[in-house]
């Protein structure tokens, strides 16, 4: 992928061998079509699922997902269509029964919703969508980089924003930015890094792991302003599973430029921490940093020398590192490493490997069109008669019907904000009716399938009755009736 003049030209998605030779490529979209291509992952049936952004269908950036199958054709593809604003996928994963994908707002108010994530089927269709970072009203200018998916199907979001002190909040001021989400799109917490044991912190989250004791460790800059240490430097953060500030460890106390941008564990616990740092007098180097989980620096290697750095690392099922970072050393090149767990550069393997041996046949060099759907992503929230609960006829006296809406709806009203999320697939949910002394006097689990139920009233006591939909333990729909 190519950027210049805010023109982007083809994304591109590529293959290598074990030895880190590109085996097959393919170009995504078309030429000045605006295509990004953010992330990709391997599916459970040997395909891939991408997520980026295009401008093939408006002036404005759209989201897109796409699934590849084992040969890199096109199986379906998505695209989120967004007028108003520029949105892209930024990171997607595969989970149990779809995906879940972050998506970003670009722009520089401090107002609309910019962290979202969007929770999908197998078929690429919405299930949920959720917005964060809305109901802390200090939280401004925020930005995640990365999303990690815990052990226990939660998701983790790592990025900035800016918090004021808390001796002053008239002053916002750059922090790590920690989100954490079950599984259903609930925020579980959302933490600016503001205070450690006292200590005020400044600086940006990159990239976040979990250890099995569900502690959270982050790859981070930490910016001290003054005095004798003043500058940027790499850090790694340590954060409580209920999201605590635990403690930081700069890994160099001297660099006036530095930042640690990706974090992987190695099978002895050990983690691997790449980023670079630059120190008055020396150059802009890339390393790759081996530490414990106190921060205590076992080995260091020299990978790179940039002013750029690595934008992601994993450590593989053999436990070897592998890098990748986009460089301008002169034209814009993409770079990638490999190394075992001693920090040494892996050896260059001579035996043959079968490699896409779910493909009949040789993959193709070829391009992969943006042919989507397109989806009006925002008519959900704005069409007011979404997740609306219809009952008729009102006044009843023999029996009502009860029109189950298809989407489900829940706005939560917070200062400055109404944060929704709209459900767009769901399983069941419990219809609920009361009386007006708060007796409830009919309650069933009701499918979206249900569409409508019939319900004799005739026995009824004349009155007024209150109709609730409960998803989730939320109330997402309710209407009043009158018997008589």
């Amino acid at each position: 992928m190519y950027y210049s003049n805010h023109t982007y030209h083809w994304g591109l998605v590529f293959k290598t061998d074990i030895n880190g030779e590109v085996l097959w490529h393919k170009k995504v979209g078309t030429y000045d079509d605006g295509t990004i291509v953010y992330d990709i992952k391997q599916t459970n049936d040997g395909g891939y699922i991408l997520t980026g952004g295009t401008w093939q269908y408006n002036e404005k950036l759209d989201p897109y997902f796409m699934k590849l199958d084992a040969c890199g054709n096109l199986d379906w593809c998505r695209v989120y269509s967004t007028p108003e604003f520029d949105y892209t996928g930024k990171a997607i994963y595969p989970v149990s029964d779809g995906y879940i994908s972050y998506v970003f707002r670009y722009g520089d108010d401090s107002i609309q919703p910019k962290i979202w994530l969007f929770k999908l089927d197998l078929n690429g269709d919405i299930i949920w969508k959720q917005s964060y970072a809305q109901t802390d009203t200090l939280i401004r200018y925020e930005l995640c980089y990365t999303l990690h998916v815990t052990n226990d199907q939660h998701y983790l979001l790592s990025g900035y924003c800016y918090y004021p002190d808390s001796i002053n909040a008239s002053t916002s001021y750059l922090r790590p930015l920690l989100i954490k989400v079950d599984q259903f799109g609930n925020s579980d917490w959302e933490l600016p890094w503001s205070n450690v044991n006292g200590e005020i912190f400044y600086g940006q989250g990159i990239q976040s792991i979990t250890s099995l004791r569900k502690t959270i460790y982050t790859g981070a800059r930490h910016i001290i302003p003054t005095g004798p240490f003043q500058g940027d430097k790499p850090s790694l953060l340590k954060t409580s599973e209920d999201g605590n500030e635990l403690i930081y460890y700069d890994i160099n106390q001297n660099s006036v430029m530095g930042l640690t941008s990706t974090i992987d564990w190695f099978a002895d616990s050990t983690l691997a921490l790449g980023g670079g740092w630059w120190i008055v007098g020396g150059t802009p180097d890339n390393k790759v940093t081996k530490t414990d989980t106190n921060g205590n620096i076992i080995k260091t290697k020299d990978i790179i020398t940039s002013y750029e750095t690595f934008q992601d690392a994993v450590v593989s099922f053999d436990n070897k590192l592998l890098l990748i970072a986009g460089i301008a050393n002169g034209p814009l090149r993409s770079y990638a490493w490999k190394l075992n767990s001693d920090l040494e550069y892996d050896t260059i393997y001579t035996q043959p490997y079968v490699y896409d041996s779910l493909c009949p046949y040789p993959i193709a060099l070829d391009t992969i069109p943006l042919d989507c759907v397109v989806v009006g992503i925002d008519e959900p929230f704005q069409n007011p008669e979404t997740g609306r609960l219809m009952v008729y006829p009102n006044p009843a006296s023999d029996k009502i019907h009860i029109i189950i809406p298809e989407q489900l709806k829940i706005e939560t009203a917070i200062p400055s904000f109404n944060v929704t999320t709209v459900y767009h697939q769901w399983h069941s949910a419990f219809l609920e009716i009361y009386d007006l002394f708060g007796r409830r006097i009919y309650s069933k689990e009701v499918t979206k399938s249900d569409k409508e139920l019939e319900i004799d009233v005739s026995w009824w006591t004349e009155g007024l009755y209150v109709v609730r939909l409960i998803y989730n333990g939320q109330m997402v729909g309710n209407a009043k009736v009158i018997v008589e």
